[in-house]
């Protein structure tokens, strides 16, 4: 063959591959029948609950039905029907409709049911419990970097989680819950799988998330920054956090705890929103009424990998969480597990006297090695993980499972009467 001939064919081969690429569709096609239902906290939990779900676009109407849950048969016609709102996202090759709705005025401390859409098109039935309106005992589940490969591997882990600990309260996800897309992954692929591993659980242990890196990488273009499209759409996350942020940095206080949930990614990537971040994040810290303070967010101030270095996450909000006490940090991004204190410039830890405790995990199938100057006192590399938190009055109690479900670290903190913390390990017939 004449190389002319040669160059036009295999030209004609790239625009041919390169056009299927964009023409991608996504596996998971939507329809009348509502999928990804997904609960959120939002607003105060203890008298609100939000579900998010996704339906093809002949679904007009947004409604979902509340109910007590009641020891009897549940009726449709004898719940609450409730209206939201509703977008269309048309990406991947197809118009998904997702649908918001918020439950208001709810009684503290009770169980409700709820069921999504209406008439032949509605879910079936799901439970949740609202938080009690003071101090309570409670546990939360958390996940890292889950990312790639959802349901061959991360979806073993947040199922262990969920059979060990089906009572949690929520579940905390510190970023990179999907890759980006890339190559013949969709972003909407992704996201199904991510909801395919979970199943029925985000329906019924509600959902608490913040963006990592990979939710602001550009499908076609990684050296493009864009936040990922079904991020909002998908979740009904809190809009109190700064302006410009809403629904991936704010906070919420449970049952005698602050947690305040930060965008990092976003934060690296522009001064005024690190600006912006940071005095909103000391204003919830000069101004807490709770016990317990834990915050949560993408890139930790500590690395696990020598090639790291978050330094403008860490020299905006390190003073913060060393001046006002904060008691647990919890991140992802480095593919490792690591659990270490860091006590505040100045002060020499004493004892079992205890500085804020800090820690990165993961629960997918990507890993790193740790290759960084140790800072941890644990860490684990190759092993997907999961977290159990605690608190019970002065004490929080942290447990971290392997995807087998065994016990691979631990740690308890007790609150003294003057306001610091001791560190231990939790009492041994404790085990979750």
């Amino acid at each position: 063959m004449k190389p002319v001939l040669i160059a036009f064919f295999s030209a004609m081969i790239f625009v041919t591959l390169r056009s299927g690429a964009q023409e991608l569709t996504t596996k998971y096609i939507p329809s009348s029948k509502p999928d990804r239902i997904v609960l959120n906290l939002i607003g105060d939990p203890a008298t609100t609950m939000a579900v998010t779900w996704r339906t093809d676009t002949t679904v007009s109407g947004t409604v979902a039905r509340l109910s007590l849950n009641i020891p009897g048969v549940l009726m449709a016609d004898s719940a609450l029907a409730v209206t939201g709102s509703s977008q269309d996202v048309t990406y991947d090759g197809v118009t998904a409709r997702f649908h918001s709705v918020i439950f208001t005025g709810l009684t503290p401390g009770t169980g409700y049911a709820y069921s999504a859409g209406t008439g032949a098109n509605a879910s079936e039935w799901f439970t949740f419990r609202t938080a009690e309106a003071g101090d309570a005992p409670f546990s939360f589940l958390w996940f890292g970097d889950s990312q790639v490969g959802p349901v061959s591997s991360y979806a073993r882990v947040i199922r262990q989680a969920y059979r060990s600990a089906p009572e949690a309260a929520f579940m905390l996800f510190t970023g990179d819950l999907v890759d980006g897309g890339y190559a013949t992954k969709t972003l909407d692929d992704e996201w199904g799988d991510w909801h395919r591993a979970a199943g029925f659980i985000a329906s019924e242990v509600p959902v608490v998330a913040t963006p990592g890196n990979h939710e602001f990488y550009n499908p076609h273009d990684r050296l493009k920054r864009d936040f990922n499209i079904y991020w909002r759409p998908g979740f009904t996350l809190p809009e109190n956090g700064p302006a410009g942020l809403e629904e991936t940095a704010y906070s919420f206080d449970y049952q005698g705890v602050r947690f305040i949930i930060i965008s990092s990614d976003q934060m690296l990537r522009d001064e005024a929103i690190a600006r912006s971040q940071t005095e909103w994040v000391e204003s919830l810290l000069k101004d807490n009424p709770c016990n317990w303070t834990v915050m949560a967010f993408h890139h930790p101030f500590f690395s696990t990998a020598a090639r790291r270095d978050n330094k403008i996450v860490r020299e905006n909000l390190k003073p913060l969480v060393d001046r006002y006490g904060v008691d647990l940090v919890l991140n992802g991004h480095d593919h490792t597990y690591a659990r270490g204190m860091v006590m505040p410039d100045g002060i020499e830890r004493r004892g079992k006297m205890a500085g804020t405790v800090y820690v990165v995990s993961v629960s997918g199938s990507k890993q790193y090695r740790q290759d960084a100057e140790p800072w941890w006192e644990a860490g684990y590399t190759n092993t997907q993980f999961w977290q159990t938190i605690t608190v019970h009055g002065n004490k929080l109690i942290f447990k971290a499972f392997d995807a087998s479900g065994a016990l691979a670290d631990q740690f308890m903190l007790t609150r003294k009467k003057n306001g610091s913390n001791r560190i231990g390990l939790p009492p041994a017939d404790k085990t979750k």
